[in-house]
């Protein structure tokens, strides 16, 4: 076997990578065999000529092992310490939007423009489409030390806050008239004062959310920047809590004040109308100044545009299921936004690391980021499975794998129980004034919905991030929007078979309301 170079004063025992795998007998030296194989997976060897330290024995590979799993439980600790708060604030926030969603889809607004549902859950998908991604954007930055200085900061503040705006004007207007085509084919009916409505309420929503909840997310990435917390752990839910009801309560209100005087100034839908897009074309202008807030741009609109369409399916499905099933329409924004909330942060945290360690374009398959931090015989050892740690292939490997991404991924989900547990609890308890508790049948039901909608949204976020890294994009710009959207949808799809399962069970929501009806 050829020899590694090594310092000379560690002695070494030399030997063949196949000889340590002969049976019995065969001329290896004793001893050496167990330890080698060890030195192999904790990558102290090589995989074709194999050198040991003299002192790297099988205790001290043990030590590195159990050092190892020592470290994976405290991050695991750590992620939940620094993301379930901020998951569980956000879910107050996803809860008293859903709460408001279940009020204001009574008045007279939602009823004569029924198409509004359609609209809401591309609306607030734009959190995900957006907010999200410029949390994930900012904490790619703030990791790489690139806010530190006033002028990076301002730079890149003052160039994705232009982003969002103009990305923000052009898919609201969009989502509404995606919104309105998609009730057309359904109701074959053409209603041309809704689409100026839903167009004018829409414009108006997505650009004031989005300038709020956009200055909030730079706020919160240098406040985490300065306290030595992770942005790519909090950002994410915090743009959820604030998102989700901050978004539906501005459409609900702009919707009922321009309906309301819809007779009286009939101007003033089209007036609104043009002011947005003309405030689109000057943001453009001032992006196309700005070579990195331009190549965001460039990057973002086919995400954004697609995740919209995929959130405006959902919303056709959200129209017809709370038709048909009772009570189904104020959980809808926790499911969707609690699946979402979680694999931001998963996607976020695969961006970062990949940012980190190389180039797009190119998968790293061994990263020093990565690697084993406990060392044997002064080198660095390295597992096998810390290769490729971002699962390439869309299955539950992403969820089952030994490496560190698979592990985050597994204590996400594994949060969602809990969460899921209060949240459901709280809505119903506020729905009915504290004279109820949600009954087993719904909790279990509704625990497995929830279940199986995040274990397809995180073994998709594997698959869509180094997908699109190894297509040369930037997973900052397009992998939330992805995730998010299909979040809406699969969300939406697994609440309404809850239901429907409930419903042929026998069982309700709480004890004295129909499931069905």
């Amino acid at each position: 076997a050829a020899l590694a170079v090594v310092p000379s004063s560690q002695p070494l025992l030399v030997v063949s990578a196949t000889s340590a795998r002969q049976p019995m007998g065969a001329p290896v030296l004793a001893g050496v065999g167990e330890p080698l194989l060890k030195a192999e997976r904790c990558g102290v060897v090589d995989a074709k000529h194999a050198t040991l330290p003299a002192f790297a024995s099988c205790e001290s590979l043990d030590a590195c092992e159990r050092t190892e799993h020592v470290q994976r439980v405290q991050a695991g600790f750590t992620l939940i310490r620094e993301a379930f708060p901020p998951f569980l604030v956000a879910g107050l926030g996803m809860v008293a939007a859903g709460l408001l969603l279940g009020a204001v889809k009574e008045w007279d607004v939602f009823v004569v423009v029924n198409e509004l549902l359609i609209l809401v859950p591309a609306l607030l998908g734009l959190k995900g489409n957006l907010e999200m991604t410029l949390a994930s954007r900012l904490g790619t930055h703030a990791n790489k030390g690139e806010l530190d200085t006033f002028d990076g900061f301002r730079k890149i503040s003052l160039g994705n806050l232009a982003v969002v705006q103009c990305q923000a004007i052009v898919v609201g207007f969009l989502a509404s008239l995606v919104a309105a085509m998609l009730d057309i084919l359904a109701t074959h009916t053409f209603h041309p004062g809704h689409i100026l409505l839903m167009s004018a309420s829409s414009l108006m929503t997505a650009s004031l959310a989005s300038f709020v909840l956009a200055s909030l997310m730079i706020g919160v990435v240098v406040f985490a920047r300065r306290w030595g917390i992770n942005p790519d752990n909090i950002a994410s839910p915090i743009a959820g809590m604030l998102g989700d009801f901050c978004t539906l309560g501005l459409l609900s209100v702009i919707a009922d004040a321009l309906y309301t005087s819809s007779e009286d100034c009939l101007w003033l839908q089209p007036l609104i109308i043009a002011a947005f897009c003309t405030m689109a074309v000057v943001f453009f202008r001032l992006i196309a100044k700005d070579d990195a807030a331009m190549k965001v741009l460039n990057e973002g609109w086919k995400p954004v545009i697609v995740s919209m369409l995929i959130s405006s399916l959902a919303g056709l499905v959200l129209q017809h299921s709370s038709r048909h099933f009772k009570g189904l329409a104020p959980f809808a924004p926790v499911m969707n936004g609690a699946g979402g909330n979680l694999v931001a942060v998963q996607s976020s945290r695969l961006s970062t690391d990949l940012h980190c360690n190389g180039a797009p374009g190119v998968m790293p398959s061994r990263r020093a980021s990565l690697q084993r931090p406990c060392t044997v015989g002064g080198l660095r050892p390295r597992m096998d499975s810390d290769v490729d740690q971002i699962t390439p292939r869309a299955s539950f490997a992403a969820l089952l794998g030994r490496n560190r991404h698979a592990g985050s991924a597994r204590v996400l989900i594994c949060l969602s129980v809990p969460g899921a547990c209060c949240f459901v609890n709280l809505i119903v308890w506020l729905r009915t004034r504290g004279k109820a508790l949600p009954t087993s049948l719904f909790m279990s039901i509704y625990i497995a919905a929830t279940l199986s909608q995040v274990s397809i949204l995180f073994v998709f976020s594997h698959w869509v991030v180094a997908h699109l890294w190894r297509r040369g994009l930037n997973p900052d710009n397009a992998a939330i929007p992805y995730v998010t959207s299909l979040g809406d949808l699969v969300g939406t799809v697994c609440l309404s078979l809850a239901f429907f399962a409930l419903a042929n069970f026998g069982g309700t929501p709480w004890p004295g309301l129909p499931c069905d009806g």
